[in-house]
């Protein structure tokens, strides 16, 4: 089977799923393909070229039902909730205020980078605007590759920015950024950022889409065992930066990405994200959430595995 990756930390549950042989017991032959942008992932999913992929929240997913694109929402490939978070808002270092509170208000008028306008790091930006009573009017806001915003701070050219792993630990750590807000205290429940998606060739082949789901899980557990309980946590730190081809540090000290261990799937965060697209006319209607969402996968791996806690 073929699964998209994007090849950072959030393949975690993936990396540590294959390095464990979870995959191999349960007769699945991982091939981990890297793709770069959210159309092409949609793209290769639509065609059944890719079987599971981690896309992420953006307006285009929630079109994709629209455009006649069957897509399963299964689980969790990335989530923002208490204690992980790897995706955070900062400001260029001269920009940096008092506190919270007097950075944002300095910020008005002032750039605001990110990925792409249509994307959760959008909807991400305006919450944060919103508790401090602003609007995405009220700065401006650009479109900027990951790799470029490093720069982009540096020399100026962009005041603030929306940044993940490892850009983001590597803007801090030159002396370009300073960390402004962390984002998971807005969604006390969990965002899921970047849900896990099955193609529905794949979905309709129950016995290997519920084997992968279980080894998954499987992986995911792992992974919060290692950075919730500290179990193995210096053999987990090693799996992943050696698949994911980062410095151990970045994965060991930086900021790690929430990877739900019962891969459930937060409606009520993609309900208001889509509310925020049809709203910033990004989307021109809602999707039904009932039938894009499939829990039913990961309940199977939970009645076999057990409930985690």
């Amino acid at each position: 089977m073929k699964i998209s990756t994007l090849g950072g930390a959030t393949d975690a549950g993936l990396y540590l799923a294959d390095d464990y042989g979870f995959f191999k017991q349960a007769g699945i032959s991982a091939d981990m393909q890297r793709f770069g942008t959210t159309p092409e992932q949609v793209a290769t999913i639509a065609t059944g070229d890719i079987d599971v992929a981690g896309i992420a929240v953006t307006a285009g997913l929630f079109a994709a039902p629209q455009r006649g694109i069957a897509l399963h929402i299964v689980g969790d490939k990335q989530s923002i909730r208490p204690g992980f978070s790897s995706t955070r808002l900062v400001v260029r270092t001269a920009e940096y205020k008092a506190d919270e509170a007097a950075t944002a208000a300095a910020l008005k008028g002032k750039t605001i980078a990110g990925p792409a306008r249509a994307s959760f790091g959008t909807f991400v930006v305006a919450e944060f605007l919103k508790r401090h009573a602003m609007t995405m009017a009220d700065v401006n806001y650009v479109e900027l590759p990951f790799p470029n915003m490093v720069a982009a701070l540096t020399n100026g050219a962009i005041d603030g920015a929306i940044m993940i792993e490892p850009f983001l630990s590597i803007a801090l750590t030159s002396g370009a950024a300073k960390s402004l807000a962390d984002p998971s205290p807005y969604f006390p429940d969990g965002a899921s950022v970047v849900p896990l998606i099955y193609s529905e060739k794949f979905a309709a082949d129950r016995k290997l889409a519920q084997a992968f789901m279980t080894a998954y899980m499987r992986g995911v557990r792992i992974y919060n065992d290692a950075f919730v309980k500290g179990i193995d946590r210096a053999k987990v730190v090693e799996i992943i930066a050696r698949r994911a081809k980062v410095a151990p540090s970045i994965v060991d000290k930086g900021f790690l990405p929430g990877l739900d261990p019962n891969q459930r799937v937060n409606k009520d965060f993609l309900a208001a994200a889509q509310q925020f697209f049809i709203a910033q006319g990004m989307l021109q209607s809602p999707a039904d959430l009932d039938r894009l969402i499939d829990p039913s996968f990961a309940a199977a791996s939970i009645r076999e595995l057990g409930e985690y806690r």
